[in-house]
């Protein structure tokens, strides 16, 4: 199977500022953890909507997974807020996505927020793209395999800041979705991986 990774804003746009942290440089940061994840799993092949720090467009996004014929689009994202106070994580289909969609968004879901609670992150729920501010993503919904969007943590709350600029947080961040990807598709470790969601 094919996982189109896809690592939100880069070039000019920069996404969320957290303290010292770019959205941009964090979603990369993990679609290239999970990408080296994904594929220590046999049968998993992995492409990326950027691999650099330029701009694209959620069209291109979403016509390259498309054109790649992915399997599954993952698109990843950091919380934000003017309110430093709030917290949490959260996951987002289209709210026109049928039910494989939903049932691969409720199980991704449930493992992060599985592996997420250990460091007393909230689980704020799984969501539609019509609760977002602007109502909708266009990524999610011109792709026309599953697509997720992962909303990891708020770049913007102090504690949530530090782990996303944490290695070691991320990376066993990123080892947990690529477990919850690799049960989902039933794909076997091609070599021992240490579980971080049990």
């Amino acid at each position: 199977m094919l996982v189109c990774l896809d690592p939100g804003h880069g070039g000019e746009d920069v996404g969320a500022i957290g303290f010292s942290l770019l959205e941009k440089n964090v979603c990369l940061d993990i679609a290239y953890r999970l990408r080296r994840k994904l594929l220590a799993y046999e049968g998993i092949k992995v492409t990326m909507t950027r691999s650099i720090d330029i701009n694209v467009s959620a069209e291109e996004r979403s016509r390259w997974a498309n054109e790649q014929d992915a399997d599954l689009f993952l698109s990843i994202h950091t919380n934000a807020s003017p309110d430093s106070s709030l917290s949490g994580f959260a996951s987002y289909v289209s709210v026109i996505a049928g039910y494989e969609t939903r049932r691969i968004q409720c199980w991704l879901h449930n493992q992060i927020a599985c592996f997420l609670r250990r460091y007393g992150v909230v689980d704020l729920g799984k969501k539609n793209d019509t609760e977002i501010f602007g109502g909708q993503l266009p990524v999610l919904r011109k792709t026309k395999m599953p697509a997720i969007s992962i909303a990891s943590l708020f770049i913007t709350h102090s504690k949530e800041n530090h782990l996303l600029a944490d290695s070691a947080f991320l990376d066993h961040y990123a080892q947990c979705m690529a477990e919850g990807i690799a049960r989902i598709y039933k794909c076997k470790p091609r070599e021992n991986v240490n579980s971080f969601c049990e």
